[in-house]
């Protein structure tokens, strides 16, 4: 049995990309019996002994707490410009001098607790984002000095827009702890080649290091069974979006040109305020948008099944950066539009491989479109789930781990 730490700054019950590729994980070493721990920021509803909380009530949620009270009408006109500012103001402090990243006062609380901790593992595994997340298994990690593996979802030092922090003052104290990491890691999982070949040639990482540790999901037989059931001839043809935009990293603009040519779409969009914002500014009609709360994993897969014709998607302006709902959206066997912002976007690479996915740019040929969204619908049928877990499990994943 292998004693293994995983460290991350976001865990559920907080839901994210990142908590529930862990969360998988975290399941799947635990049913091939062994000791799982987690180190996190995220506040527990229940106490459990294998789940350890450090933090306190800090700085982290006044950012939220403003941002719902900012995006809320209120009577007075007065109190919505105040709360407007207060969010302006701590974000221009937050982002200009925080470092490494939002979860700077989760560090603070891992350094004043971390005598206290009396850990006992062989393996430590830290994930991000953040990077909060691998700084706080280095001060955890330093006097055992255990094997470190490094899970990175998206970029630090190498991300071109929508930065952790204020790289004019922190670029080479960034790049310092990034190398430095990675000179100290076991073994370092990136969820793509592209993402894996670009950190390994800037960072000078031993080859031997790496290792491509893709987007993961499960497979759900009543999910796909709802998928298989849905009415398709049925009009306007709805297409699904479900997650966040991030400024800088993801926008709607140049999907909604493209797609709103097109007079039979509706838009079903399971998002939050912020994103809300950034849609309505780009959207021509809004009778043919509805948006809706965003919703947990669990009812998520469901509804992406029940609620619209095709899932969509919008890539990254980095290639570096994967989506992973993309992989989600696949496992459903929904018919998928991923729209690429990008020549080399990678979601192009996995289309070749799966029937249901459909990459589309802004110079794609409106009448190919078409003619292919039809193929997309009509061929339903052919998605392989044998062939999807082979590639997409947490089995597959944990397998790549040599500690198993």
């Amino acid at each position: 049995m292998t004693k293994i730490l995983i460290v991350s700054h976001q865990f559920l019950p907080h839901q994210s990309p990142r908590t529930t590729r862990w969360k998988m994980i975290y399941d799947e070493l635990n049913n091939r019996g062994h000791e799982v721990m987690i180190l996190t920021g995220t506040p527990q509803v229940e106490k459990k002994e294998n789940i350890i909380y450090v933090g306190n009530k800090n700085p982290e949620g006044v950012v939220e707490n403003l941002r719902k009270g900012s995006n809320k009408s209120h009577s007075s006109s007065l109190l919505n410009f105040g709360f407007r500012l207060l969010k302006l103001t701590y974000r221009f402090l937050y982002k200009t001098f925080s470092w490494p990243d939002y979860s700077m006062f989760w560090l603070i609380s891992i350094l004043r607790n971390k005598k206290n901790l009396n850990l006992d593992y062989d393996y430590i595994i830290s994930v991000s984002l953040p990077f909060s997340s691998h700084v706080a298994a280095y001060i955890v990690n330093k006097k055992n000095k255990k094997k470190w593996i490094m899970d990175i979802g998206d970029p630090f030092l190498l991300k071109k827009n929508a930065r952790e922090n204020n790289h004019l003052i922190y670029f080479f104290l960034n790049k310092y702890f990034e190398t430095k990491f990675y000179s100290l890691a076991y073994k370092i999982l990136f969820t793509h080649k592209e993402s894996l070949d670009t950190h390994s040639s800037y960072f000078k990482i031993d080859e031997k290091k790496l290792i491509v540790g893709k987007p993961i999901s499960t497979f759900d037989e009543e999910v796909h069974e709802l998928t298989l059931s849905y009415d398709y001839s049925s009009r306007p043809l709805i297409l699904g979006y479900f997650g966040v935009l991030t400024k800088g990293v993801r926008s709607s603009k140049n999907a909604l040109n493209y797609l709103e040519e097109f007079e039979y779409f509706n838009f079903k969009w399971f998002t939050n305020p912020d994103s809300i914002i950034e849609i309505t500014k780009h959207m021509r009609n809004g009778q043919n948008h509805q948006f809706l709360n965003m919703v947990p994993r669990s009812e998520a897969l469901k509804i992406m099944a029940t609620s619209a014709h095709c899932l969509l998607s919008i890539g990254n302006k980095n290639s570096s950066q994967l989506p992973s709902k993309v992989v989600e959206y696949i496992s459903t066997g929904k018919p998928v539009i991923h729209f690429a912002e990008i020549d080399n976007d990678p979601v192009i690479e996995i289309s070749a491989r799966y029937p249901n996915l459909l990459v589309v740019s802004r110079n794609l040929d409106k009448q190919d479109f078409i003619r292919k969204l039809n193929d997309l619908i009509n061929n339903i049928d052919k998605f392989s789930s044998m062939e999807f877990l082979e590639e997409y499990s947490p089995k597959t994943l944990v397998n790549q781990l040599d500690f198993i």
